[in-house]
């Protein structure tokens, strides 16, 4: 079973550097109050899809990526 960082080391350099910095804006976001989180990470898919960043979402899931945005 792949880990998660290990999954993301498989992305391109562009797509690894995008999550990078969608995680600042995530756990920025997070700790806002009313924030729903659920939304946020199918919109950060939906982002990733019209970037053409296939690879995001063939190896990574909703709760995958949950997880990456949460861990400091």
């Amino acid at each position: 079973m792949q880990t998660i960082n290990s999954k993301i080391s498989q992305l391109p350099k562009e797509q690894k550097e995008w999550l990078l910095s969608i995680k600042n804006i995530y756990q920025t976001a997070f700790y806002a109050n009313g924030i729903n989180t659920k939304d946020l990470i199918s919109t950060i898919e939906l982002k990733a899809k019209e970037k053409g960043y296939s690879e995001i979402g063939l190896l990574l899931d909703a709760d995958d990526l949950f997880k990456f945005f949460k861990n400091q």
